[in-house]
């Protein structure tokens, strides 16, 4: 918990900070937070896995291109208003970690070692390959568990590719 609270006042601040910083310095900010200072998303891998019409058909909505987040870890992709997202990380295995006390957590059989859905923040779900944690989340109103885990399932067979 306390981890949490740390990371959360040290955006925070970088936030603050950013909001007070002038053009170029502003977009540095942004881009150190969103990870984008790591590479364009065109050439984030996870971003390239998936087009935005092929997103769009999971959350029923028109998103755009994908951008980094997660430090580059990962890929977003919203619609216009910002109503749904689509969010893919890959991070290392020793990062894997279930969310088992969110009520209606499930373990999913079939999807690399280990795997999980969760309601949370929309539906979220996650699968422990051999090099890989791959985290999916989809958000919106047509959002459900058999649409994140669908999307699970395609991000770890396209990574295998």
């Amino acid at each position: 918990m306390r981890s949490t609270t740390v990371a959360v006042l040290l955006l925070s601040t970088a936030l603050a900070g950013g909001a007070m910083a002038q053009g170029a310095d502003a977009r540095k900010t942004k881009d150190q937070l969103t990870g984008d200072a790591k590479g364009s998303a065109a050439a984030n891998p996870q971003c390239r896995l998936f087009s935005p019409a092929e997103i769009g058909a999971y959350l029923g909505k028109a998103v755009g291109a994908g951008q980094n987040a997660a430090g580059g870890a990962g890929c977003s992709w919203t619609d216009k208003d910002a109503d749904v997202q689509a969010l893919l990380t890959a991070v290392g295995p020793s990062q894997f970690t279930e969310p088992s006390l969110v009520k209606g957590f499930k373990r999913l059989q079939g999807i690399g070692k280990k795997a999980w859905v969760a309601p949370d923040s929309g539906w979220s779900a996650g699968a422990l390959l051999d090099d890989a944690a791959v985290l999916v989340n989809l958000d919106g109103q047509q959002a459900n568990e058999a649409a994140v885990i669908s999307f699970l399932q395609e991000a770890v067979k396209r990574r295998k590719k």
